[in-house]
């Protein structure tokens, strides 16, 4: 049979699909470069041909998945009948729900991302992410700035700060994941939702609103977001 040719972009996301099926079922630290490999199809010299390591499959993975929810909230970043403030709690609303409903995948395949001797790998991988929903939250403030809505400043900077925050929950999503009791994780619950509350306090100072105003999260955020993995954890 002759050879099938396939475009550059192709080759990678099949590469990233592989892998995302088998981070998903067997875990990122279990799953192999060879494993990857022979589910793609492909030779090793073309898997390190479109990536250096099995990190930085991760890492794309995480941006693709990334850029799918960005998609998901184009709507609402493109309704001019909303000023910049409802527009931003409105993101954030539907960024929480797509969190919760893809919780158990994501959960699956990021779990050794809050490992302590991955802390390099988290940032890179937060790094990818950030690419994509900063260019998404800058417009969103610079409409508010436009229209009085937040304090006026540089919204392409504001907006890797606000995202930025996200990089400081790392030890409560940890806490989170390791909890081994029911109380342990009821304990790691409060913590999570204090850290995320302060981050929305802080949101709301550098973008001059009342205490308040911006919401990370909700109350029981934290329980709907883990429930399926504790599930198939304790299973």
């Amino acid at each position: 049979m002759p050879r099938i040719i396939k475009q550059p972009a192709v080759r990678r996301a099949e590469l990233i699909a592989a892998a995302q099926v088998l981070f998903f079922e067997r875990g990122y630290e279990k799953t192999s470069v060879e494993e990857i490999i022979g589910r793609a199809g492909l030779s090793k010299g073309a898997f390190y041909y479109y990536f250096p390591s099995k990190e930085a499959v991760l890492a794309a993975l995480a941006e693709q998945m990334a850029q799918e929810s960005a998609a998901q909230t184009q709507a609402i970043v493109a309704d001019q009948t909303l000023n910049g403030y409802e527009r931003l709690n409105l993101f954030f609303k539907h960024s929480r729900r797509l969190k919760i409903e893809r919780a158990s995948e994501a959960l699956a395949l990021f779990e050794a991302l809050f490992r302590p001797e991955n802390i390099a790998l988290y940032h890179q991988v937060l790094m990818r992410m950030s690419r994509v929903l900063v260019p998404v939250v800058a417009d969103i403030l610079q409409q508010g700035m436009d229209d009085g809505s937040f304090l006026p400043a540089d919204a392409q900077a504001m907006a890797e700060i606000l995202i930025g925050l996200t990089a400081t929950t790392h030890d409560t999503v940890a806490a989170l994941m390791d909890a081994k009791s029911e109380a342990a994780f009821q304990i790691a619950v409060a913590a999570f939702q204090r850290r995320w509350t302060t981050q929305g306090i802080v949101a709301d100072r550098i973008l001059g609103l009342p205490e308040g105003s911006i919401q990370f999260i909700e109350p029981g955020f934290a329980e709907a977001f883990f429930a399926g993995w504790r599930q198939r954890k304790a299973s």
